[in-house]
């Protein structure tokens, strides 16, 4: 009896030793995971030194495009985590009472990064808010999280918006790439739907677990993707309180009532042709727009084609967001 009973209590053991070490297995890899997928850059790897690089790799006259416009710097404290939101609010002549734009730029970018676009807001007569996204530029708040934590941020900036133009001024939202996925997160929220009167969506991410599972394809861990990604997910949520599904932009898009404009390149390999497409046809009303370019890189379509570009947005506006 007294072997048996020493026989149970060894199984037990190692049984108990097993299954702790395959717990703290998982605990481990969901942590890499989302270690190594919710902290994609920071501020330094985001710095304004790296956007004036960037324009010079462009051509775009920084020095002219200050002394051309009104920029006011300004930071409001977020809502969700009590951190400071930077943006500049551009302006032609001072006047901030105007139709208005805010731009959401992608990942690796920064508020800097959106002037080139917005250079064609402002001489169509749109004042522009350019804000840093989390951990990019000077927005210090830790992680990255496909757009879903970032649209609170979005969501402040039209808040202040709503504060300071009267109401018969359009706001409108343009995001890109990673930002197009802020941007579409954000468009489901009931706030989005009273106040927004369109936005526009330039190379949009979709869908995060499709980006998180195509980088992880690439790494050649030797893991089952499918395991990664249950346990990123597990950690994911513990950590920040969301879910891979719940960063699926077509989930918001579908609520949304803002007349939507998608802007898309079939030759995208970042965010793929589909993504656009199937963003469009999650939106529930007839307010809509897709316009594609057979060639064009990831979020290049604007210095590809300039002038159709700017046409498709003004003739979205003007057909369905004139009488919002």
């Amino acid at each position: 009896m007294k072997k048996k009973k020493a026989l149970t209590i060894i199984g037990i053991t190692l049984g108990l030793i097993l299954l702790i070490g395959i717990v703290g297995t998982c605990y481990y890899i969901g942590m890499a995971v989302f270690s190594n997928s919710m902290q994609l850059v920071d501020n330094d790897s985001t710095s304004f030194e790296k956007a004036e690089d960037y324009f010079n790799k462009i051509g775009f006259d920084l020095e002219g495009f200050k002394s051309k416009y009104n920029i006011e710097t300004v930071q409001i404290e977020s809502s969700f985590n009590g951190h400071m939101i930077p943006f500049d609010h551009i302006t032609v002549d001072g006047n901030k009472n105007k139709d208005t734009i805010i731009m959401v730029h992608g990942l690796g970018g920064n508020r800097w990064t959106n002037y080139p676009i917005a250079d064609m807001f402002l001489k169509n007569g749109y004042n522009v808010i350019s804000y840093d996204q989390r951990s990019s530029g000077e927005n210090t708040a830790p992680y990255t999280t496909f757009g879903y934590l970032e649209s609170y941020d979005l969501g402040d900036c039209v808040s202040y918006l709503i504060e300071n133009i009267s109401p018969d001024k359009k706001i409108g939202i343009w995001g890109t790439s990673f930002g197009g996925a802020t941007a579409g997160i954000y468009l489901g929220l009931d706030k989005a739907n009273e106040y927004v009167d369109f936005a526009i969506l330039d190379c949009p991410i979709s869908d995060m677990s499709y980006m998180l599972s195509t980088e992880m394809e690439g790494m050649n861990t030797g893991i089952p993707i499918d395991f990664l990604m249950s346990m990123g997910n597990i950690a994911t949520k513990i950590k920040l309180g969301f879910s891979y599904e719940d960063a699926n932009v077509c989930k918001h898009t579908e609520k949304t009532k803002v007349p939507l404009l998608i802007i898309n390149t079939k030759a995208d390999k970042v965010t793929p042709y589909f993504m656009g497409v199937d963003i469009y046809n999650s939106v529930n009303h007839d307010n809509k727009k897709i316009f594609t370019v057979e060639d064009s890189s990831h979020a290049e379509i604007f210095f590809d084609y300039p002038d159709e570009y700017e046409r498709s947005i003004l003739e979205f506006i003007k057909e369905f967001a004139a009488d919002r």
